[in-house]
């Protein structure tokens, strides 16, 4: 029966050494694996497993890369799990399983972040699913990859680590103009559409038109919308250009969205108004 399990963890390594590996295993790890394939190899699979469906859980993984995926986490979980055996202490076990944790999650994040937005944002993931068809180059393709991969260390490290500079200022100079805008427009199509539909349902609502053709007002107001994200987003964190640009963008507004704004305005100087009558009242 032994003889049988070993037999089956040596197959185990030569699979995943030739299908799934990221470093190869040390001649260390591997005569320990050997030894001790009896008590590892069910262990192993448990954990590859759970950690299998969690990633699942928690992201989207395309069917295609199922497989690829989870012999990594079977080679890292056994990997780490000879470290029970080879380190003397607790320290030093910690320490190695973490370095292999990190060495393994680089090639799982590659397969997750064109698919999953929120590993690196939104403007990562879709520059790399949009790159086949706006026709980036491979060596920009892997610059995306790995400032994604950059990104989605520090937010695990920090959540509320702030990339949002970072990425564009990055994209700039990994994509031509027309890559960008074409990412960015996929980006903030459905917020620009839900905001030119809210906008004429509010100007309708005040009774400030009456003979406009919604699609027309509608259509127009998308595209200005839309064009105000692609700006944001652009040019976020360089306040200057940004403002030049919005400026310039808003001597263009369309009719509804001029309607809209003197809505905002006017409700803006109510409600400032009111705060000041009660400031008054509070006063006496």
């Amino acid at each position: 029966m032994k003889s049988k399990l070993l037999v089956t963890a040596i197959g185990f390594l030569i699979v995943s050494s030739t299908h799934a590996s990221v470093f190869e295993w040390t001649q260390n790890e591997t005569s320990t694996y050997e030894k001790n394939a009896e008590a590892l190899t069910f262990r192993c699979k448990i954990a590859a497993q759970d950690a299998f469906q969690e990633l699942r859980q928690t992201y989207y993984l395309p069917p295609d890369d199922e497989k690829f995926v989870y012999q990594l986490m079977l080679e890292r979980e056994s990997r780490k799990a000879t470290y029970d055996y080879i380190c003397k202490t607790p320290s030093e076990r910690v320490t190695i399983k973490k370095r292999l944790d990190n060495l393994y999650q680089d090639s799982i994040d590659v397969r997750l972040l064109p698919n999953n937005d929120k590993l690196a944002g939104a403007n990562v993931s879709i520059a790399l699913r949009f790159a086949d068809k706006t026709g980036v180059s491979t060596e920009n393709y892997n610059r995306i990859i790995r400032l994604g991969l950059r990104v989605a260390k520090h937010l695990r490290k920090d959540p509320r680590y702030n990339y949002d500079v970072e990425v564009m200022d990055s994209l700039r100079n990994f994509l031509t103009k027309e890559q960008l805008v074409t990412v960015l427009r996929s980006k903030n199509a459905v917020q620009a559409v839900n905001k030119a539909v809210s906008t004429w349902n509010e100007v309708k609502a005040a009774g400030l038109i009456e003979n406009e053709d919604s699609a027309s007002c509608c259509n127009n107001a998308i595209g200005y919308y839309l064009e105000e994200s692609i700006i944001s987003d652009m040019f976020v964190g360089h306040d200057k250009v940004l403002k030049n640009n919005l400026s310039d963008l808003r001597k263009q507004q369309p009719i509804i969205v001029r309607m809209n704004d003197s809505i905002k305005k006017k409700e803006e100087l109510t409600r400032k108004k009111e705060e000041e009558n009660e400031r008054i009242e509070m006063a006496w």
